[in-house]
């Protein structure tokens, strides 16, 4: 646990060195923008958490639920039995191009985790540098919520999720075929990152009655019609269909995260999120995973599912704390929530060694 806690503790506080006030460089395609001093500091800010997270997570082994379950499929797709998994295409060619690459010795997993786990984590950073205001809040919640951790599971879920979450800038920037290029790249790797093709863009109305009365018959049926979804999920992913991952679980924790950010967005909605574009789209994407824990806990592995929306709380709820007119209170929020995310953050990371997720203990190839 001490090298999660250690990296935590380290990366956190890098991520509090970054000057929110400083302006954002903005990138050209055939001239390299001018960057200020302060500029370059947070870049290299930047780039020093993304190695640390990244050296992390790339010389791990045996750490993950599912490790030795993806070095089969590799094995597999060595010996050109493609039919034999139940992995997506793009998958299939990026792990095929690293073993041409790199021959077969029956030790190219390494360098197949560390490529997907750059890959992974680069898109969250770049994501969380373009969509927060707050990066060290935003980074820190990031960190203590369990989603860099949860990358080192469901890889494949996780490299797509992290292209998605990456490719909400183009939306805000009205370049949609960019935002559809990367989720259909990414929905290669996994297909249900297929949802947001949809939800994404969604995420941009404003609330009116009739999208009001909407969202509210949608989210009806999914009540009174599960049968009929379930139907209709499993002709596009059968291999889930009754399997250990369709279980109709609910998870109260996220249902409680979800509620309660609802109720702090409302409160400050005129200030904060009515006439934000961003703001509003973050405050969409709570709804939408409200949507999901309450309606939809009949389809499998729903949580994995509402992270494509949750995820976007940690960058809302810095962004609410920081509308608080009074500057002690915006410092005692802050505190209790970075104080509350490391009690959960070790709570998670002692529960993987019982809930399957085995991020625990930790392996490192280089000194194990």
């Amino acid at each position: 646990m001490a090298v999660y806690l250690v990296l935590a503790a380290i990366t956190v506080a890098l991520a509090f060195m970054v000057d929110n006030e400083v302006a954002k460089p903005v990138e050209g395609y055939f001239e390299r923008p001018v960057r200020t001093r302060g500029q370059v500091k947070n870049k290299a800010i930047y780039l020093m958490i993304f190695f640390l997270l990244f050296g992390v997570s790339s010389t791990r082994i045996a750490v993950g639920g599912d490790y030795w379950s993806y070095t089969s499929i590799f094995n597999l797709l060595a010996q050109n039995r493609d039919r034999s998994v139940a992995t997506e295409l793009g998958f299939n060619i990026l792990v095929k191009a690293v073993q041409h690459v790199f021959g077969y010795d029956g030790k190219q997993y390494i360098i197949i985790f560390a490529i997907i786990a750059f890959i992974t984590i680069l898109c969250f950073v770049k994501g969380l540098e373009y969509a927060s205001d707050d990066f060290a809040m935003s980074f820190a919640l990031f960190m203590f919520l369990g989603y860099y951790a949860s990358s080192f599971n469901s890889i494949r879920s996780y490299l797509a999720f992290s292209v998605a979450f990456y490719s909400v800038k183009y939306i805000f920037k009205r370049e949609f075929w960019k935002f559809a290029l990367l989720v259909l790249l990414a929905s290669s790797v996994h297909i249900s990152i297929l949802l947001v093709l949809v939800a994404y863009p969604l995420g941009l109305i404003k609330w009116k009655p009739w999208s009001i009365a909407v969202v509210s018959a949608v989210s009806a049926s999914f009540l009174a019609f599960p049968n009929l979804y379930r139907k209709l999920v499993f002709l596009i992913y059968p291999q889930y269909e009754n399997t250990i991952y369709d279980t109709g679980e609910i998870s109260w924790f996220n249902i409680a995260r979800c509620i309660l950010v609802l109720i702090f967005a409302i409160v400050f909605y005129k200030k904060v999120i009515k006439d934000n574009e961003k703001n509003r789209f973050y405050f969409n994407m709570n709804i939408f995973a409200s949507i999901v824990y309450l309606c939809c806990s009949f389809l499998p592995v729903v949580s994995r599912i509402g992270y494509y929306f949750n995820i976007f709380q940690i960058i809302l709820v810095p962004s609410l704390i920081n509308a608080i007119p009074k500057k002690w209170i915006r410092i005692v929020l802050k505190v209790l929530l970075i104080a509350a995310g490391c009690a959960y953050y070790i709570y998670f990371l002692i529960a993987s060694k019982t809930n399957g997720t085995r991020l625990l203990p930790y392996f490192c190839w280089i000194i194990n």
